[in-house]
């Protein structure tokens, strides 16, 4: 009974370990992806792609998104550090945040159509698709999220890992790894998936599967992903519906 209570003890250290590192890692990669379009704009510096004026909606995605990273890896320190009761807390604030992050996604998407910051291989309503694929797949994994709180919570700390993840994409395609084309844009959409593999190779060992929510999360992403691809090398197709959608051009 004392070695299987100290082996569980020690899964459970392992487990707190791995998210703690997921999350601080993907913290610093979105903090290196926007550092020269928001955190460090101040100092000037230029990666392969537009980097417009803060105008103020664009000020407020930044915060929003920053808001929710930093909740982000505060939820899973808590965990960590086994309070509970303040994650809890903490979690109705983020799930209230993460639903106030779909209009904001939304509006930023479409109010870019105006400002032309999209790069140079593509239209800015195509470029639309890239953030608006995304939403609903964002809206549902955070509702998937929200309800295995309180029945599955390892459902719950994947589904949640798995949002984060998405959220890396715009960071991971704003490194300067390939050039400013179709081609590199795509090839950098996949290198953000990647981001999925450490969860994959922990469910393997600690699981000898994947568990559910994780292969949730990664499939959607991947058709995240072929969505914006696709769309985005059809610039004609997504480009006629993206003219008709409200607030576009604003």
């Amino acid at each position: 009974m004392m070695e299987s209570a100290g082996s569980r003890g020690g899964a459970a250290a392992r487990e707190r370990r791995f998210y703690t590192r997921m999350a601080w890692f993907l913290v610093a990669l979105v903090f290196i992806g926007f550092a020269p379009s928001f955190y460090l704009k101040v100092l000037g510096l230029s990666y392969p792609r537009p980097n417009p004026p803060l105008i103020p909606n664009l000020m407020l995605h930044g915060l929003v998104f920053t808001t929710w990273a930093a909740i982000f890896v505060t939820q899973v320190s808590l965990v960590a550090a086994g309070r509970r009761d303040l994650h809890r807390a903490l979690g109705v604030v983020g799930m209230a945040l993460g639903m106030a992050m779909i209009p904001v996604m939304y509006l930023t998407a479409v109010w870019q159509v105006a400002r032309a910051s999209q790069p140079s291989f593509t239209d800015p309503l195509t470029w639309t698709a890239v953030p608006l694929v995304g939403i609903p797949v964002f809206a549902f994994v955070l509702w998937q999220g929200w309800r295995a709180a309180r029945r599955d919570l390892q459902a719950h700390k994947r589904l949640m890992l798995s949002l984060m993840i998405m959220l890396t994409e715009p960071a991971v395609a704003r490194l300067p790894l390939a050039p400013p084309s179709w081609l590199g844009f795509s090839l950098q959409c996949v290198l953000a998936w990647f981001v999925f593999v450490p969860l994959i190779v922990w469910d393997l060992r600690s699981r000898g599967e994947l568990h559910w929510a994780t292969r949730l999360g990664a499939g959607l992403y991947a058709l995240i992903i072929a969505a914006q691809v696709f769309f985005l090398g059809m610039p004609g197709v997504w480009s006629a519906f993206a003219s008709l959608l409200p607030g576009v051009g604003n």
